[in-house]
């Protein structure tokens, strides 16, 4: 079907390798995701299954690292539903450090330290993006306000931009998880 639909209208590229066009919704939405991503805060982009989220992480991940004012990091774990806040924080770590051998401290105050010290050597804010969020842990997602507030605590810079499904949002809504969600831009 999808070869006849392609053939039909003339494509020689699938769609999903068609490029991607910018609406003036998603400029906007850009530039509000930049700026939140200026002053460390959390960012939840929110949507049904197949609405563009991934996509859309993907094209603003490419112009935050074209644009050179912005570090991004990004958690590569595939089973979200087992990542807790070390491994968001071995993510930084790798994406982070500048030498070939990377070294994560085990003990979590040297870890914490050391992280501090990488955001702040950057000079420039980080920003943390974790696909399929919905699958986290509240352990995670606080860990991550907690570990944001060690970041800032030393002048450094985190934000973390969150997708998800409608899931997300809905619990950052509970009263388990109001501190966090409270700080969240949706």
């Amino acid at each position: 079907m999808r070869v006849e639909v392609m053939d039909y209208y003339g494509l020689t590229k699938p769609l999903n390798r068609a490029g991607y066009y910018e609406t003036e919704h998603h400029s906007q939405l850009f530039k509000n995701i930049r700026g939140a991503i200026h002053e460390g805060r959390i960012i939840v982009l929110y949507g049904v299954i197949g609405s563009g989220k991934t996509v859309t992480l993907r094209r603003l991940q490419q112009q935050l690292k074209d644009e050179n004012k912005v570090t991004v990091s990004r958690s590569q774990a595939v089973e979200k539903h087992n990542v807790k806040l070390n491994t968001l924080m071995a993510a930084l770590f790798y994406d982070l450090s500048t030498g070939k051998k990377i070294r994560i401290p085990s003990r979590s105050e040297d870890r914490e330290r050391e992280l501090q010290a990488l955001v702040k050597k950057g000079k420039r804010p980080v920003a943390l993006f974790i696909d399929d969020a919905h699958a986290l842990k509240d352990e995670a997602l606080t860990g991550i306000k907690r570990l944001m507030e060690v970041i800032e605590s030393d002048g450094g810079c985190l934000s973390v931009v969150l997708a998800g499904w409608p899931k997300l949002r809905n619990d950052l809504r509970r009263p388990k998880l109001e501190e966090i969600g409270l700080r969240t831009d949706m």
